[in-house]
């Protein structure tokens, strides 16, 4: 068998960089086909330049009314420390939200003798955003989040297992209700320019 010459390496060499090259073009082109018809719907960035001072104002001017129990404690605060960088609510907020959360169990995992050896806990917060000038409601929405949690024999643990997933509920429900907010400032402000 012969040897392969220095020049059909270089060969293949070139070859298969052409080739790689090719396939890069073809998938840009593919991107860009994809792609174009983003532009064309009006699609863009929530976190864009064009708003992004104005929304965060926005947020950051926004009072939040929970019911007086740890659940609508914690949801509050969760949602307070996510608008504004103090954690804070404003002396004269702009906006109120009033948050109505609703937290119900699901049996998930049942024994043959009725224990029940997994949960789910459900929570749906209905909530309004109210111009606090007028007293009028803007925006009506619901944010739901769901998190399961083992059972075992001993029910402190279980207890325990309960509000750590209702605290990952809250702080879950928080960020949804925040980018719903978000979302809403936002048309109001493009409307607006």
């Amino acid at each position: 068998m012969e040897k392969p010459s220095a020049r059909s390496l270089s060969f293949r060499a070139r070859s298969s960089t052409s080739w790689r090259d090719a396939r890069c073009a073809g998938a840009l082109l593919l991107l860009l086909a994809f792609a174009m018809p983003l532009a064309g719907c009006g699609f863009t960035p929530l976190y864009a330049d064009r708003n992004v001072g104005a929304v965060v104002a926005d947020l950051a001017g926004l009072d939040v009314s929970a019911p007086d129990d740890r659940l609508g404690r914690e949801l509050k605060y969760n949602l307070l420390d996510l608008l504004s960088s103090s954690g804070n609510p404003p002396a004269s907020p702009a906006y109120l939200v009033e948050l109505a959360p609703i937290i119900y169990n699901e049996d998930l995992a049942i024994e043959p003798d009725a224990d029940v050896t997994r949960k789910n806990l459900v929570m749906v917060v209905p909530f309004r955003l109210i111009d606090t000038a007028t007293q009028k409601t803007v925006l009506r929405s619901t944010a739901r989040s769901r998190s399961s949690y083992n059972r075992v024999s001993s029910e402190f643990a279980n207890i325990v297992a309960a509000q750590n997933a209702e605290s990952r509920i809250a702080r879950a429900i928080a960020s949804d209700i925040k980018l719903q907010l978000s979302i809403y400032f936002d048309r109001v402000a493009s409307a607006g320019s």
